[in-house]
């Protein structure tokens, strides 16, 4: 009975790994969000729909703050840029380094848009606060030379 039993576990092992390697496909990376890239490369260059959050994470750590987005959609939210490190002492002699940011510092905020599977579905991009920048649908029409979406862009965003 124990060899029949070893052989269905090896015959089990062996199919899912078939399956399972027929799944999984190449991602294209998307590339960093890094002070030296202009935001249009950036969005121009996100491949939309294909990367999952597990590979957003791999690709881009942690995010600052996640959020949900007024269309309800979950966001994680990157800044890039003009941060400057600042070590204070507290009266108890302890020292604490904080990150500080001003006002037109050049912070470059990227928000990673989910739809409702996990998958990247948008990029949006903002630099001197809420509502002035790109988004990567927006940069990725003008690139092609319409308005007009892919058929599976935009999709799941109400």
């Amino acid at each position: 009975m124990k060899p029949v039993l070893n052989v269905l576990l090896t015959l089990t092992t062996i199919a899912a790994s078939v399956a399972l390697a027929g799944q999984t496909r190449q991602l294209s990376m998307p590339p960093s969000f890094a002070e030296k890239l202009e935001p249009e490369a950036v969005l121009s260059a996100y491949p939309l729909g294909v990367i999952p959050k597990q590979a957003a994470f791999s690709h881009h750590g942690k995010a600052l703050r996640t959020l949900i987005l007024p269309n309800g959609k979950e966001g994680w939210v990157y800044q890039v840029g003009g941060k400057q490190a600042q070590t204070y002492q507290h009266p108890t002699r302890e020292k604490h380094t904080v990150y500080e940011t001003g006002p037109g510092s050049g912070v470059r905020t990227y928000t990673l848009m989910f739809d409702d599977k996990g998958v990247v579905i948008d990029v949006l991009y903002n630099e001197k606060g809420r509502h002035d920048g790109l988004t990567a649908l927006q940069v990725q029409r003008k690139v092609r030379g319409d308005g007009t979406p892919r058929k599976d862009e935009g999709r799941d965003v109400k």
